[in-house]
């Protein structure tokens, strides 16, 4: 007599979830409508982890790669899209200005670049203040105004100990040493710097376009792209291109611009043009000063 077969259990197929297993939503499909998540969940391999890789990797590639033509072939139509509502296919305003201006900058300290200040031949080793040597007046002249001299600076007091030794160190330099210093305060602070001025481009903006009554915001999603497009350029012009080309980048910065603020602000061509000139006039005025504040607060401040 055999002995009777003894079924073997079956482990039961897992029932499909019901709720998000992320934020316990009811699941209507292959994604949580709350939080975008995945219904159906397994345990990961190998091979699940290179599938999100790549999936992730395409849908980036794919979004930069649109963000990208979309900036530089047509002027202001980035904005344009984000405004309207269609945003879901481009990388987001900041992190696009980010990443610009990230490259730029890390790429811009490996080259060589034209120093912001520098000496006169053979001035290198001269001290960055000589001693003054004021005339006596004669008896009965009248007197003359009395400016700060070069001795005044050297010695200048602030009342703080700490911050006067800084100063005067650094006003007893050599002319190259000072202006190397300089030039290296500004290179480091320049990435925040211009981050902070940001603001301040769509203040100007707002000003210029005050009677389209338009929300900051927009002038400062204006200002994210824009700037983003002018690292990409400034990028390409550290590549040794002919005369020719190098001009042709260096003048599509102000025509991208005049284009750009067509495009979504509308207006004429010509007054656009001549507000254009205005802007860049004011704004790299501010740039400037913000840049060389910087620098001789971070020089202060150091040490």
């Amino acid at each position: 007599m055999t002995a009777a077969a003894i079924p073997t259990a079956q482990p039961a197929a897992a029932a499909p979830a019901k709720a998000c297993m992320n934020c316990g939503t009811a699941l209507a499909g292959a994604y949580c409508s709350a939080c975008g998540q995945e219904a159906h969940i397994e345990t990961p391999t190998v091979g699940e982890f290179v599938r999100e890789f790549v999936q992730d990797q395409m849908a980036l590639e794919g979004k930069l790669l649109r963000t990208l033509k979309r900036l530089l072939t047509r002027p202001g139509a980035l904005t344009a899209d984000y405004i309207s509502g269609r945003r879901q296919c481009y990388i987001r305003p900041l992190r696009l200005y980010l990443a610009a201006s990230v490259v730029f900058f890390a790429i811009s300290g490996l080259n060589q670049h034209s120093p912001w200040f520098r000496t006169d031949p053979g001035e290198d080793d001269k001290p960055l203040f000589t001693p003054s040597q004021a005339a006596t007046p004669k008896s009965g002249a009248s007197q003359a105004p009395v400016f700060p001299t070069d001795d005044d600076l050297r010695e200048l007091r602030t009342g703080s100990a700490r911050l006067d030794a800084r100063i005067h160190k650094y006003f007893k330099q050599t002319r190259g040493q000072a202006y190397a210093e300089l030039n290296r305060a500004i290179d480091s602070d320049a990435p925040v710097a211009m981050f902070f001025l940001l603001p301040l481009f769509a203040g100007l903006l707002q000003l210029a376009y005050l009677r389209h009554h338009l929300r900051y915001g927009v002038h400062l999603l204006f200002a994210l792209h824009y700037h983003a497009f002018v690292f990409l350029d400034l990028l390409l012009q550290q590549v040794a291109w002919p005369s020719f080309v190098d001009g042709l980048l260096k003048l599509a910065i102000p025509v991208y611009l005049v284009l750009a603020l067509r495009r979504v602000y509308g207006g004429r061509l010509w007054l656009t043009g001549l507000g254009v000139g205005l802007l860049l006039l004011v704004y790299s005025v501010m740039i400037g000063i913000t840049l060389v504040a910087a620098a001789v607060i971070s020089i202060l401040m150091s040490g």
